[in-house]
């Protein structure tokens, strides 16, 4: 058996990551998490955040604003809204994106968990910085 896991990020329009990894740290609704070559199968949702591959002493780091995960047989696949590589992390898209949650949260009509999601997306830019 191979020692790592193959893990493949999916958004609407493309494959945008496939790579044989060690292990990647996620941010799932119920808290980060790291996952290795042989965790348990499961399925959970991301909420807004970094997800960071590892290879030995490389990683590459990403930012999503939320999806689903699906861990199985060492095959971690992640379906993405929104992604974006470390290299884009000062991009204009991802500050339009920003602005558009900071906007969302004007609407005096928007639930509870559109506030909370929207104010992740923004708490989680502004991380990104640091």
């Amino acid at each position: 058996m191979a020692d790592n896991i193959h893990l493949e990020i999916v958004t609407p329009k493309q494959v945008a990551y496939s790579k044989a990894v060690d292990s990647v740290v996620v941010s799932g609704i119920e808290g980060d998490m790291e996952i290795f070559k042989d965790h348990i199968s499961l399925i959970t949702f991301l909420k807004a955040g970094k997800i960071i591959a590892k290879s030995g002493n490389d990683s590459d780091t990403f930012f999503s604003t939320g999806g689903t995960v699906e861990f199985s047989n060492n095959k971690l696949s992640i379906l993405l809204d929104n992604f974006f590589a470390s290299t884009e992390f000062q991009s204009e898209e991802l500050l339009k994106l920003k602005k558009k949650a900071e906007n969302k949260l004007n609407n005096k009509e928007i639930s509870d968990e559109e506030i909370y999601l929207n104010n992740q997306i923004i708490e989680q830019i502004n991380n990104l910085k640091s």
